[in-house]
């Protein structure tokens, strides 16, 4: 929603194999998106497919399949970015990166969204 609010584009990645489906069989919106892809791969093969067409993962709640969508994002060595305060997977992440003694080197976490989004753009220029 805050990319339309600026004038922004938005390409969704669908778990359904069309339209039809991803209305029907998922719940999901119609019309959010100004692009849609379909993966037709369910929802944990629409999650790699999410996380490999970006550079960096902005998390804002999230339960399981946001999970998910952190943990490919890891392996994948992407930018994370954690929305604080928001509950779920978004307020969890890090302290499971913690207790598994992982790094959370390409992790950035802030309650303001804003200047998470600053934080990203940093790293991802620094890694250009």
């Amino acid at each position: 929603m805050g990319a339309k609010e600026v004038g922004g584009k938005t390409v969704g990645v669908s778990p359904a194999i069309n339209f039809k489906e991803h209305v029907e069989d998922y719940k999901y919106p119609p019309d959010v998106f100004d692009s849609l892809v379909f993966t037709g791969s369910g929802y944990k093969g629409r999650n790699v497919t999410l996380v490999r067409s970006c550079d960096a993962v902005i998390s804002v709640q999230g339960m399981i399949g946001t999970l998910n969508e952190l943990t490919i994002a890891y392996d994948e060595k992407k930018i994370i970015g954690l929305v604080l305060g928001t509950g779920g997977a978004s307020d969890l992440f890090l302290d499971v990166l913690r207790k598994m003694g992982k790094s959370n080197e390409n992790v950035f976490s802030s309650d303001d969204p804003n200047i998470l989004v600053e934080k990203i753009i940093e790293a991802l220029e620094i890694l250009q």
